[in-house]
């Protein structure tokens, strides 16, 4: 259909949904050439039969695309919600599973890391308070931790390893006796 046709069909539908609904919108829509004669030959049993055979697979394919592309975009959850949709028009398909499966894989990956960034986030904001109040049990007691959280790769990583030397340093000069394990809660980290 040519770019004027199309404009037909666009202006044919816009003027019959400001007069009569989308009933007669749809009514109004020219069929495609060679349409009126399968629909004059089908029965209407069979017909509406094949329309809905159609449109389910035509909804399973719309909902694997809209999950591909949000999973593209790193959008699991959105994703997941159209795999589920596809999975509903053909049960048992074994695409939309793995599909499923993959961006539950992925949404349990992103909260173990959300959940290891939050830890990271708290762990600094102790390492700091212990720093200031002297607490050097404490503050190496985080410096571990942290160590163990952030990746092998990191220069983080690598400062703190120095940085607890430094720590030890003071634990081994016995600075501050009094005032250990004050920060960290039960003394403990």
């Amino acid at each position: 259909m040519g770019t004027v046709g199309k404009m037909a069909v666009g202006l044919t539908l816009g003027l019959a949904l400001t007069s009569g609904g989308l009933g007669q919108a749809l009514a109004k829509v020219p069929m495609p050439a060679g349409a009126e004669s399968v629909a004059a030959t089908a029965s209407p049993d069979g017909r509406l039969k094949q329309s809905r055979q159609q449109s389910r697979s035509q909804s399973y394919r719309y909902a694997m695309l809209a999950g591909y592309s949000a999973a593209e975009r790193k959008d699991y959850h959105t994703a997941l919600i159209n795999f589920r949709r596809a999975l509903g028009f053909r049960p048992g398909d074994r695409y939309a599973t793995a599909a499923i499966r993959n961006m539950e894989t992925y949404i349990a990956q992103e909260r173990a890391e959300a959940a290891k960034l939050a830890e990271i986030e708290q762990r600094q904001a102790t390492l700091a308070e212990a720093v200031a109040a002297s607490d050097w049990a404490c503050a190496v007691a985080s410096v571990d931790r942290l160590v163990v959280l952030i990746p092998p790769t990191s220069a983080d990583r690598a400062r703190l390893i120095a940085y607890r030397g430094e720590l030890t340093g003071f634990i081994q000069a016995r600075a501050n006796l009094d005032q250990w394990s004050t920060v960290c809660p039960g003394g403990q980290t």
